[in-house]
């Protein structure tokens, strides 16, 4: 952040005061002009007339003076603005992209083509491997240490847009949402951050509706240092619950290895009632996949946590039953492994805020197929 000084009281005094002395200067003209016993008054008591004049005068001095600074600061601004929206009248390469004739640019620096954040292509490129008619860059800066003067600018991510339906890395994404890269400092891509799907992608027998969330990453890092396997990351938004290790889920956020296969899942819902082990559950009941931890941390998916929610409970025969505020977890052979308080299970139910006596709407459950 870069600290910047605002003016003081007094400036904005002496500007209103300025504007006020231009108003009084103005109507003394306009009186002057049209009477001429006025003027005649004012040759008479001179001295009193220029004691008046001089401060008024300097005030309204100092309000022009500020007015022509922020006049010729908004002018050269605006010409700044117009001398870094460029048209390439060839074509051109830039940041590695081979771009034609026609392409509209928006630079960061005036002059420099390669610091552009924003380009409008006349027909689609190839770019990270889609047919883009669209690119957003954000650049990183590199700044000298002791005089902050800019060394070097790269792009951190990269964003595109295109039309219809394209595979990007083996996934199907609504080209005509942003597609969001991670970019190397020569502008080649590094990696896949997010897109939005469409149809057509598949997780062996699961079908991901259109409109779900893909995220890339490198595994959620963890405080110790550790860090998971997941390589992909989707919120599904589908109104048909999804299977997921024998359970009818609501959108659930699904957790994928390298090699696209489902590690683990969280931030679901049952879509169905229903009966796991010796336990049976309401439809709306929270579920999850965890692992305990021990001397080593048991392999993904580890167990099913299942959380009773909004007055469900967890039956079984014969005992009683688990209301909100517990956790019942079992393997995914449906053997008991526990019943924990939420917190214990890394469950936690938040406050929600009621705004002019309205709680705000539940969200709705995926359909039970």
């Amino acid at each position: 952040m870069i600290p910047i000084a605002l003016p003081s009281a007094s400036f904005y005094i002496l500007i209103s005061l300025g504007f006020l002395a231009g108003i009084v200067l103005l109507g003394w003209g306009l009186v002057l002009a049209a009477s001429v016993g006025a003027r005649r008054k004012v040759r008479k008591y001179w001295k009193t007339s220029v004691i008046a004049f001089v401060p008024l005068a300097l005030l309204f001095g100092y309000y022009a003076w500020v007015q022509a600074i922020v006049w010729h600061v908004g002018r050269e601004s605006d010409r700044q603005a117009a001398a870094r929206l460029v048209t390439l009248q060839q074509p051109q390469t830039l940041g590695g992209i081979a771009m034609p004739a026609g392409t509209r640019l928006q630079l960061q620096d005036e002059g420099q083509l390669e610091t552009y954040v924003e380009a409008e292509f006349p027909h689609a490129v190839p770019m990270y491997g889609m047919e883009a008619t669209h690119a957003r860059r954000y650049l990183g800066t590199d700044y000298d240490k002791d005089t902050y003067a800019t060394i070097a600018r790269y792009p951190r991510s990269v964003i595109l847009r295109g039309i219809g339906d394209q595979s990007v890395q083996g996934w199907q994404c609504d080209a005509g949402v942003d597609v969001e890269f991670d970019s190397e400092r020569d502008g080649a891509m590094k990696a896949l951050r997010t897109c939005q799907l469409a149809q057509g992608n598949r997780l062996g027998d699961m079908e991901i509706a259109a409109g779900s969330t893909l995220y890339g990453s490198d595994g959620t890092v963890y405080v110790d240092g550790s860090r998971d396997p997941d390589r992909w990351r989707i919120e599904v938004r589908n109104p048909v619950a999804v299977q997921a290790f024998g359970l009818m889920l609501s959108e659930p956020t699904l957790y994928l290895d390298a090699d696209r296969r489902l590690l683990r899942f969280a931030d679901a819902k049952l879509a169905c009632p229903t009966r796991f082990g010796d336990f049976s559950y309401s439809a709306g009941t929270h579920v999850k996949t965890a692992r305990r931890n021990g001397a080593k941390p048991e392999p993904y998916p580890g167990v099913l946590v299942f959380s009773p929610w909004d007055g469900g409970v967890a039956r079984r025969a014969g005992q009683e039953d688990v209301g909100e505020g517990k956790s019942v977890m079992q393997t995914l052979d449906g053997k008991l492994a526990g019943i924990v308080p939420n917190e214990e299970a890394g469950v936690f139910q938040y406050a929600t805020f009621v705004v002019d006596g309205k709680e705000p709407a539940r969200p709705a459950l995926a359909r039970c197929p």
